[in-house]
């Protein structure tokens, strides 16, 4: 199922923080339902994402729809957890068509084969990390401080990845709070780098 096609925008996070990408964002998660009435007492009760609901696509669907967004060849699969539903005929049907994939994921699914589908896989994980199945990705990324008590970047400190991310936490009004400590993690822990969510900061989709 999925939520919502949309672009030609910037990439907010992350390592590609500014490439102009185009998003498949689908339906459905591991961690939460969606439905706002259960957030509070999810693992994810911290979660700004609307994942909830759907519309089935075909791979042709898909394909087409992100034709019509013009000539961007980048394509970031996210979610919700999109390892629930992302396959081997979607995947290649995408890159038949010339895009260049990356992946959004919680690390909750091993991804097998599929992996070499992807230029570029973000992980931030909801999990501890003997839960975390993601065989390894390109970005780590932590929210900081972290809501999940089994979540901080000394647990994942040696996950196999290019690069290592704290980003603050969005909560209310303690983000520019949040904001200075991750700071200050980064500072006292160089081989972390801080991420922030640029697409919140300049108001783009």
């Amino acid at each position: 199922m999925v939520k919502n096609i949309f672009g030609p925008t910037l990439q907010g996070e992350g390592s590609h923080t500014g490439r102009v990408v185009k998003f498949l964002r689908f339906a459905g998660c591991n961690r939460w339902t969606g439905r706002p009435q259960d957030q509070a007492k999810s693992v994810c009760w911290f979660c700004d994402t609307d994942f909830y609901a759907g519309t089935k696509y075909t791979a042709v669907q898909i394909g087409d729809a992100l034709d019509a967004l013009g000539d961007c060849k980048t394509v970031v699969i996210s979610g919700g957890e999109p390892a629930l539903q992302i396959d081997d005929a979607l995947l290649q049907a995408l890159t038949e068509r010339g895009y260049v994939l990356h992946l959004e994921t919680n690390g909750s699914i091993a991804l097998g084969p599929l992996h070499d589908y992807f230029e570029h896989i973000s992980m931030s994980p909801k999990q501890c990390r003997s839960e975390t199945k993601l065989e390894r990705c390109q970005d780590v990324k932590i929210l900081y401080p972290s809501p999940i008590n089994e979540v901080s970047p000394e647990a994942f400190q040696d996950f196999p990845a290019a690069c290592y991310y704290v980003q603050p936490l969005d909560e209310s009004n303690k983000t520019a709070e949040h904001t200075r400590e991750a700071i200050a993690f980064c500072l006292e822990h160089p081989n972390w780098r801080l991420s922030l969510q640029t697409h919140k900061i300049t108001g783009v989709e």
